[in-house]
């Protein structure tokens, strides 16, 4: 569920007056009504339209928490294109397709007026103080051993976004010399091609030193910002917002990725990673270079030289097979922020030649052989304070900072192809091709608010004994599964065996009455 933000509602309300440019549609009060028995789901929402241009629907449905939308059902009513705006519109959705599939399910329903995006206002949006404040926040040291309650801050933080956000939230942990990292994500899966995806990210962690605000505090505060903005809006395409874990320990986050975090299927169109985008200074002779630099990218060099070694620009770095996804780039910043300036370079082959180039989770991505950038202001060729106790907040340009994110906006949002419209999700629970249990059945299922593990089950109606358990996540992962022997009427106590983290469980019960599905609320 999401909520417009209030420049959106003020501008969904004063367009008329104001002349702006055409507002997209908006979806409202979605709810969908079960009936298991007939296999059916019937949808109702209200949808708006400033300008009552005639709107696509379209309607897909997750059993993945929405991660990915499989389903697309025979649909009859208010869908398709055109429907016009109003209140009380009605979809009648066939469910028999999914008589064998899992539940819960989330059903997706996008609204598209097919009108053309302006996509300069979203970039406006973006708010250097927003950026400011968050990396206030995100500003201390996050390491595994020195600055481990920090981190976990950080990371709570990173989930609690993408979720509010709308996102799918996918959490990949590892183990590395006794710690688990995290490489933490939002996924919004694309409305037509779900398995092209678009990737923003940073590396959220620090060195053990430092409080890491421009290493890499700011491109983290900038995969936050983008992910707030553009989750407002569906697109053809996934994006995917990640923010990578141990990177300074060696790019670990990023490779395990590669290696067991991405879906299969996938294909990745594109990454802009953030490393280090809030030091700028037009002092004369504060951009030094890599050796050699001169001699790999002479025109940039003589750039630089001819600018009296001015830190006052973004590095925009790509592989030898990166340079259409630089050159998309380079165009939306000038197009998008034309006051940032932006020096392109694509060293030869996965930059083996020029080892500094390669200093950041981008590089994983090289290896695997997907297009990705490193959006970077130099690190240390620029920011005297790297990986030092000096690399605070006060000494970096925010002006600089939302510049470089507004340019990265433009380009994600080009690349997911992002679509003039709104999007809605909402759950629902049961096993088609049953009667609803609830009818002549209830179920109450409470948790063990000290989170020791435990579940208490009662029943009325139907017997619990010889009934089947199962408790998931909310990613689908089933965590444990029993035989109950409970009598009716009669409260059960069942210990799962592991500590149950705060947060929402779902909980399963399957019998010859039917099944179940409740949620948990572990507090």
């Amino acid at each position: 569920m999401k909520f417009l933000s209030l420049p959106a509602l003020c501008a969904l309300l004063f367009t008329t007056t104001l002349g702006a440019q055409n507002q997209p549609p908006v979806l409202s009060n979605v709810s969908a009504t079960p009936n298991w028995a007939a296999q059916t789901l019937q949808l109702s929402y209200d949808l708006s339209d400033v300008e009552n241009d005639a709107v696509e629907i379209s309607v897909a449905i997750s059993n993945t928490a929405g991660l990915t939308y499989l389903f697309s059902v025979p649909a009859s009513g208010d869908v398709g294109f055109p429907v016009s705006a109003g209140s009380g519109k009605s979809i009648s959705l066939d469910l028999s397709s999914l008589s064998a599939v899992t539940g819960p399910f989330t059903v997706r329903i996008v609204a598209d007026d097919k009108q053309p995006f302006d996509l300069q206002a979203l970039v406006n949006e973006v708010d250097s103080n927003r950026l400011k404040n968050d990396l206030a926040f995100v500003e201390g040291i996050r390491h595994r051993t020195t600055g481990a309650a920090h981190l976990a801050a950080v990371q709570d933080s990173l989930r609690h976004l993408f979720t509010n956000a709308g996102y799918f939230s996918g959490d990949q942990s590892f183990n590395y010399a006794g710690y688990t990292g995290h490489n933490l994500s939002g996924t919004l899966r694309g409305t037509v091609v779900g398995e092209q995806v678009v990737i923003v990210d940073a590396h959220y962690d620090s060195v053990n030193n430092a409080p890491g605000a421009d290493d890499n505090g700011s491109g983290t505060v900038a995969v936050m910002e983008i992910a707030r903005l553009l989750g407002r809006y569906p697109m053809k395409n996934t994006l995917r917002c990640i923010g990578f874990d141990l990177e300074e320990a060696g790019l670990v986050g990023s490779q395990r990725y590669l290696q067991s975090g991405l879906p299969a299927g996938e294909d990745i169109l594109g990454v802009y990673n953030f490393e280090m985008i809030g030091y700028y200074t037009t002092e004369p002779n504060t951009q030094t270079v890599p050796t050699g630099f001169n001699q790999l990218f002479p025109a940039v060099y003589n750039a630089i030289a001819a600018n009296q070694f001015r830190g006052d620009f973004l590095i925009n770095v790509g592989n030898a097979a990166s340079t259409a996804l630089g050159a998309q780039f380079a165009n939306a910043a000038a197009q998008y922020v034309p006051e940032l300036k932006v020096l392109s370079i694509y060293p030869p082959g996965n930059s083996e030649i020029a080892p500094d180039l390669r200093r950041s989770d981008h590089a994983r991505f090289w290896d695997a052989g997907h297009s990705a950038l490193m959006l970077t202001d130099g690190a240390n060729f620029r920011n005297a304070c790297y990986h030092t106790p000096q690399d605070t907040l006060e000494k970096l340009n925010f002006q600089f900072m939302a510049g470089v994110t507004r340019a990265t906006l433009a380009a994600a949002a080009q690349l997911a192809e992002i679509q003039h419209g709104d999007w809605e999700t909402v759950v629902f629970q049961g096993t088609v091709g049953t009667t609803d249990p609830n009818a002549s059945c209830q179920i109450r299922i409470n948790a063990d608010q000290g989170q020791s593990g435990a579940l208490y089950i009662t029943s009325s109606g139907c017997p619990l004994k010889g009934a089947r358990l199962e408790l998931f996540n909310l990613a689908g992962q089933q965590l444990y599964g029993q035989t109950l022997d409970g009598l009716d009427g009669v409260e059960q106590m069942i210990n799962v065996g592991m500590p149950l983290t705060s947060g929402i469980y779902l909980a399963k019960i399957s019998h010859s009455w039917g099944r179940v599905t409740q949620k948990v609320w572990i507090r």
